[in-house]
């Protein structure tokens, strides 16, 4: 029988589902996809629970009606501030007397960079090798039949704040899911719109989300730091509403219209109706000063970005650029000002598409979006993590341990 995967990404706006059948030649035929309006979460975290289980049980019904099989795999982001990503490192002695390396030392070691002093309440979520160390000769990415007497890893521990985690698990679960992974998403989303050549040059991928942004490093084919920023482009239309003193939906509305990055490009003597939007509101506004509006704002994401980008010392330092992504992306504009304030060269992230067979063209047409970045990624990172489980932390472990 062949196996059907569920990506599932939960973010503050909407949720995105990707339904996948695993064929016997790598491939996967994409069965559906799904996306729904998301309510309970705020910045990428499960805030409502009794929200959230209504909008989770009409998409496990959504699921149903392709599979029932659908909802028995499924893999899912987990996001928001509270995720703490840092370097950690494990050491062991070669256990067999030819000292060959085998793949008992290689779980070793990574137990062992595990055996970190955790924050209280949390739990870690990926263990993630970045190079393996032979007798002190590193940037080995597989150890596996080497020889040697001192076996070393490097790698990056993703801490999550295990109330968090644990309630959305179990949320899943009672609505009928059962959860085949949990996936940071910035790191699922890196696997969908980062290039191998991106990631060995030095890259950033930053998702442009509506309750959060996340970005996520990687450099030398390793990811060498990840974070979620508690500001995202839903704040633009918070912006926008109170600066134009107006509804949030009509922000909205005109910042998907008439919204752009940059605000010098914008001349004083174009202007909006705000009745166009607003029935209640009456006047008219320049285009201008809403792009004022938004250029701020987001100003004020990317220096909260140049800040981690300073803080691991790669400030205007990757080769590969930036790679932006997610539904803020599409916002006129952006990519010109991501330029102008990280100094760096940006193109924009499309989910990889390579590996799947799409016959539907409405799904074609819908997973050509960047807002389907991290459920695009949930897939192709599942595929990985069937193969090699070590790679990955052990999901299913993960998930034995937080359900009863």
């Amino acid at each position: 029988m062949s196996k059907i995967i569920t990506g599932l990404d939960i973010g503050s706006s909407s949720i995105k589902c990707v339904v996948a059948e695993e064929k016997k030649d790598g491939t996967l035929s994409v069965l559906a996809v799904v996306r729904r309006p998301s309510v309970g979460l705020r910045r990428g975290m499960l805030v409502d629970v009794e929200d959230a289980t209504k909008i989770l049980r009409e998409t496990v019904v959504d699921l149903q009606k392709i599979s029932k099989r659908a909802t028995q795999d499924v893999y899912v982001n987990v996001n928001g501030e509270h995720i703490k990503p840092r370097a950690s490192r494990g050491v062991v002695v070669v256990s067999r007397a030819d000292q060959e390396i085998q793949e008992d030392d290689v779980e070793r070691a990574l137990t062992s960079s595990k055996a970190v002093r955790l924050t209280p309440n949390y739990l870690v979520l990926h263990n993630i090798a970045r190079e393996f160390l032979v007798d002190d000769v590193g940037d080995i990415q597989s150890p596996l039949g080497m020889t040697g007497n001192r076996l070393e890893v490097s790698t990056l521990i993703v801490e999550a704040f295990s109330p968090q985690v644990n309630t959305l698990v179990k949320t899943l679960e009672r609505v009928g899911m059962r959860v085949g992974g949990l996936i940071y998403s910035p790191l699922a989303a890196s696997r969908a719109v980062l290039s191998k050549k991106q990631k060995d040059l030095g890259a950033l991928m930053i998702d442009f989300g509506f309750g959060s942004t996340s970005m996520a490093v990687f450099e030398e084919g390793k990811v060498l730091h990840a974070k979620t920023l508690p500001v995202g482009v839903g704040h633009v239309t918070n912006d926008i509403a109170v600066g134009l003193k107006t509804s949030v939906d009509a922000a909205e509305k005109i910042k998907l219209t008439y919204g752009f990055a940059i605000s010098r490009e914008i001349s004083r003597r174009d202007s909006v109706e705000l009745s166009e939007f607003d029935s209640s509101s009456a006047g008219e506004i320049s285009k201008k000063f809403i792009s004022e509006i938004i250029e701020i704002r987001l100003a004020e994401i990317l220096d909260l970005v140049n800040n981690e980008l300073k803080s691991i010392g790669r400030y205007g330092e990757l080769p590969g650029g930036a790679v932006i992504t997610g539904g803020g992306m599409k916002l006129a504009g952006m990519a010109e000002l991501v330029r102008r304030e990280l100094k760096l060269p940006v193109q924009a992230g499309f989910p990889d598409l390579s590996n799947f067979e799409i016959l539907n063209p409405a799904h074609q047409e819908l997973l050509d979006d960047p807002e389907f970045a991290t459920a695009v990624g949930l897939i192709l990172w599942s595929e990985e993590e069937n193969r090699k489980e070590t790679a990955t932390g052990g999901f299913r472990k993960l998930i034995r341990h937080l359900m009863p």
